[in-house]
């Protein structure tokens, strides 16, 4: 439990009068500026009042953009090594990015007025993407938490600063060999909405040894037959990086990545002939994860693409086509997975 000092007991007390009193945003504003400007060494209870007065009524959109938002950003870059107020300091942001569905600052303008306080400057990102070095889970999970927030309100300018940024594609594909189900998740998710469309941002990400990392967390979830919902996501990813882009795909092939697809699908085959009745959720699951699979396959096999040829003969080489067509054959395969293989 956190003990704040008089000083915040203080400005909770006012806030406290303030809100049952009802006075208006000169007030509030008021109440922001000198909560903003506390002594560093009291920084870890003031961004706990700061929490407490987010969570409980939102301040105005004028009172945030002119104070409390710039003042938490700077206050991530003064206290970085103090885990517990980066903790409370990032879901105070995250909060400001997410207020309650009834409040009235629930609005897409204050979301887009955040990311631009964070996209504006180079170092704000940078300084997100720092925590991504650190041990703590807060720290780490919050702050990809908080990069796709901002990607998801101002996309172009975000996928530049991390493009641009030091080691920036470096630090978040790393984040997918992290073994805490929940910060890996999160990173996977963010890289999937970071790379559907930039050629640049997909062969950065592939040449952080992304492809190893996407069939490493596949074989650790229980390949196509048994994984969840992770695995699928995985593929997602992976359909990201390859959909026309021929590098990746030449990339791909000469990472020994035809192998591990030909080996995910032999267990495949293997495990639809000896496994047990499964229940129906499992079953549309592994069905998902089957087609996600096939889609991928046929990112490699564009009508008169540059590398289709060379993916066609990799793929012959290493038995891919064979285990393509027994799938389709096999009595266990359902049907829209046959279908989808006679696409493919």
């Amino acid at each position: 439990m956190v003990v704040a000092s008089d000083k915040n007991r203080c400005l909770l007390g006012a806030w406290g009068r303030l809100n049952y009193l009802k006075i208006g945003e000169p007030r509030l504003l008021g109440f922001a500026v000198l909560l903003n400007n506390i002594p560093l060494q009291e920084s870890h209870s003031s961004a706990m009042c700061l929490r407490v007065v987010f969570r409980g009524v939102m301040l105005t959109f004028t009172a945030v953009a002119s104070s409390a938002l710039r003042g938490l950003i700077a206050g991530l870059s003064k206290d970085g090594e103090d885990v517990d107020t980066v903790k409370v300091t990032l879901e105070t942001l995250l909060m400001l990015f997410n207020p309650e569905e009834n409040s009235p600052e629930a609005s897409e303008e204050l979301a887009l007025w955040i990311a631009d306080e964070f996209t504006q400057r180079q170092e704000n990102i940078n300084l997100l993407l720092d925590f991504l070095d650190t041990s703590d889970f807060y720290s780490r999970l919050y702050s990809l938490q908080l990069l796709s927030a901002i990607l998801a309100s101002r996309t172009e300018r975000t996928e530049e600063c991390i493009f641009t940024a030091p080691l920036g594609i470096s630090r978040l594909v790393a984040v997918l060999d992290d073994k805490r189900d929940a910060i890996r998740n999160e990173g996977l998710s963010l890289l999937t909405y970071l790379t559907p469309s930039s050629t640049e941002l997909q062969k950065r990400v592939a040449f952080e040894d992304a492809f190893e990392r996407i069939f490493n967390i596949i074989k650790s979830e229980g390949s196509l037959v048994h994984g969840d919902r992770i695995v699928e996501d995985c593929l997602i990813l992976l359909a990201n990086l390859l959909r026309f882009n021929v590098s990746n795909q030449s990339f791909f092939r000469e990472a020994g990545c035809v192998p591990k697809v030909a080996r995910l699908l032999n267990d495949t085959l293997r495990e639809q002939g000896n496994e047990p009745e499964v229940a129906e959720w499992a079953k549309l699951q592994r069905n998902r994860n089957i087609y996600a699979l096939l889609a991928v396959l046929r990112l490699f096999l564009v009508t008169g693409g540059v590398g289709t040829q060379a993916n066609q003969a990799s793929f012959w080489q290493h038995g891919v086509l064979n285990q393509v067509l027994q799938l389709a054959f096999t009595r266990t395969t359902e049907i829209q997975i046959k279908a989808e293989v006679c696409t493919t």
